[in-house]
This record gives C-alpha cells, structure tokens and sequence, in this order.
C-alpha cells in the first residue's frame, strides 16, 4: 500500500518568558512529591508578545517530571492572559533531581518541554487561543527563574 505524503510542520519563534521564583514549597505525598513554586514576577519578550508575568498571579504545581503550571500574564498594551503551561521536564541522565534545591538545573542536561494553553480576549492577542504552540524551558539558579522560548506550528 502506498504510504500518504505526510505534510511538513514548521515553527515559528512567537515569544520568550522568564519566570523568577523565590519560593519553593515540596508536598509529599504517599504516591509523589508536587511541588508548589509561586511565580515572583517576570518578563515577556519577541516578536509576537511583549510584557510581564503578573507577580503573585499563579504557581506551577510540578509532579515527579509533569509540569502544571498557571500564571497570568499582562501583554504590554496592558491586555490580560491566561496561561496553563504543561509538560514534561527531567534529568536526560535518569538521575534524581532534588527540587528543594533552587539551584538545580543547569549542571546536567533536561528534556524541559511544554505545550501551553491560553485563553485572552477578543483582540490583538486572541492568536494565542487558536495556534498550537509548543516551547522548550531552562533551569537557572541565583536567581531562581526559568525561561521559556515559545514556538508557534505552523
């Protein structure tokens, strides 16, 4: 049987966040350990967003390699957006990473990737909520934040 042609997806860069934290809070449980990092603040740059993450405004409640993680988000026209970023994230290596350490992350290789969801009113900005975005994050230490680069499939 002939195979069909299998189309082409490409990715276009959208945007970057950097998400600083100074708190982290490990729940253990009788299964896993979540841990619950609120976000401190941040900043948004590239060429479809620009703006700030919205101190105070969610956390992100990662289980054992999941992320889950809420925030708000405010574009710089001053435009409100929602964000649920999930995904994966792991030491390549296998080994153990003690996430009360605010300075892991960094000194070993990680598969960091998310899919993020949105939701943002009618406007310059309701592109986020029809296009399948996906992104890669990175672990930085002193200070604790997390950048995020944001893909867009096209």
């Amino acid at each position: 049987m002939a195979q069909p042609d299998v189309p082409t997806l490409e990715l276009e860069y959208v945007f970057s966040i950097r998400i600083d934290f100074t708190t982290r809070i490990a729940l253990q449980g009788p299964e896993r350990t979540r841990m619950y990092v609120p976000a401190a603040g941040g900043e948004i740059w590239g060429p479809r967003l620009q703006g700030k993450v919205v101190p105070h405004s969610g956390a992100d409640f990662a289980g054992t390699g999941l992320l889950n993680a809420h925030y708000m988000l405010q574009a710089s026209d001053g435009t409100w957006i929602y964000i649920n970023n999930m995904g994966y994230l792991y030491a390549v290596d296998g080994s153990k990473t003690d996430r009360d350490d605010p300075s892991w992350g960094g000194d070993r290789e990680f598969y960091f990737r998310v899919t993020p969801y949105f939701d943002a009113p009618i406007g310059p900005h309701d592109w986020l909520t029809h296009t399948v975005i996906v992104g890669t994050g990175q672990r930085h230490a002193n200070p604790d934040h997390t950048i995020f680069t944001y893909y867009a499939l096209k």
